[in-house]
């Protein structure tokens, strides 16, 4: 990797990083700050928060295929703008949340919060895909994927030293977090060259995406792998609140979640780095193994403690393999010119997440509390049929020839 490439690699990641944990140090507060300004209660906090995740997917898939029209790094830069913007136009929309009366606007500025990141991450891995080459983007998604574990390690404990002064302080601390991206973007990250200026790069057009049964099938992969790994900490809390109480899925949760972090900082790279276009059917089959048997081991554990974090380990193994695995299948599929239309497509699979805790309230209560794991083997078995069925779609079944 050349020295300017090198830099601006640097400089994305390190934005990455400033921006996850200015949303790790307020995200989790949201229902605090909910609750405390409006008396909200869970019921209606819930609807809101799901409100605002949800608009903000939707309408970052629009901007997400947008950003194929223009220089991407021009296009960062203005969802990082967005990302701190508030009430009004280039008003700070962190620092604006706790200016603003109005739960409806809290939300809609949420959603725009929420919309900004997702673009930013979506345009960030187009833009690696656009200018590394195939064997060092997969090791840099592997890095960023690791800051990104780092930005959410990080960023709650410091939002929970804030709140404890102020329920705005963590806003405040995710508005300046914020602001260094915008630097380190313009001054070090190069120009990428726009879908239409490429010169390999495929006649833009967005009816592609509806076109493309392998990305179909991959998007609708990544839906069910996020919904089995991408919100299993709360549906762990969920499981044990029902088979024990509070008390002890608090420490469950306190054993869970470390392992879960310190498995994909220390392994996410290393594991990544290995993931080629050759070994990724049996790598990712490996994946959905490490998924089946952290899910049966979580049925098991009882009130083990040891084995709550021994299941989480090989969980979080399936989870560091799916990771890149899944980047790497749309990026093979994506042509030039449409790196980040694919990537914004493929962003609708964290609905899967979304849906999670809905779909565990609803197991939890009406089936058996051990069927919830059993559901989510049943998923992962399917995300994996399903991205195998994708991987057999040859280029002439696909719209266009990529």
């Amino acid at each position: 990797m050349n020295p300017v490439l090198r830099r601006s690699t640097l400089a994305l990641l390190a934005s990455s990083l400033l921006l996850t944990i200015g949303r790790g140090a307020t995200l989790p507060f949201m229902t605090i700050y909910l609750n405390r300004q409006y008396g909200l209660g869970v019921d209606l906090i819930g609807y809101a928060l799901t409100s605002a995740l949800t608009i903000g997917v939707i309408f970052s898939l629009g901007f997400g295929i947008l950003a194929d029209k223009f220089d991407k790094k021009r296009y960062m830069l203005l969802a990082i703008i967005a990302f701190a913007c508030g009430f009004i136009a280039f008003a700070c929309g962190f620092i604006a949340i706790p200016m603003v009366h109005n739960v409806v606007l809290v939300v809609l500025l949420f959603a725009l919060i929420n919309c900004a990141y997702s673009v930013f991450s979506t345009v960030l891995k187009a833009w690696f895909a656009d200018n590394l080459t195939a064997t060092t983007k997969t090791r840099i998604f592997s890095l960023n994927y690791t800051v990104l574990n780092i930005g959410w390690t990080v960023g709650p404990p410091l939002g929970t030293l804030l709140v404890m002064q102020s329920i705005n302080l963590p806003f405040w601390l995710a508005a300046i977090c914020s602001a260094f991206p915008l630097v380190f973007i313009q001054v070090w990250v190069t120009r990428s060259v726009a879908a239409s200026e490429g010169k390999n790069a495929a006649i833009w057009s967005p009816s592609v995406l509806l076109r493309d049964k392998a990305l179909l099938w991959f998007t609708l992969s990544a839906f069910l792998a996020s919904f089995v790994g991408g919100a299993f900490a709360s549906c762990i809390s969920q499981y044990v609140m029902v088979v024990a109480d509070s008390g002890f899925a608090e420490k469950v949760v306190a054993v869970v979640l470390p392992v879960n972090a310190v498995i994909v900082v220390s392994l996410q790279y290393a594991v990544g780095r290995r993931l080629t276009a050759v070994n990724i059917r049996p790598m990712m089959t490996t994946g959905t193994v490490f998924f089946i048997a952290g899910l049966i081991g979580f049925i098991f554990s009882g009130d083990n403690l040891f084995f709550w974090g021994l299941s989480a380990a090989v969980f979080t193994i399936g989870e560091i393999i799916y990771a890149p695995g899944e980047y790497m299948l749309i990026d093979n599929i994506a042509p030039a010119g449409m790196k980040a239309s694919y990537f914004s497509a493929q962003s609708l699979g964290w609905l899967g997440a979304a849906v999670n805790p809905l779909a565990s309230g609803v197991i939890l209560t009406t089936l058996p509390a051990w069927s919830l794991f059993v559901v989510l083997i049943i998923a992962i078995v399917f995300a994996w049929a399903l991205m195998l069925k994708g991987m057999r779609i040859t280029p002439t079944q696909q719209a266009i020839t990529c």
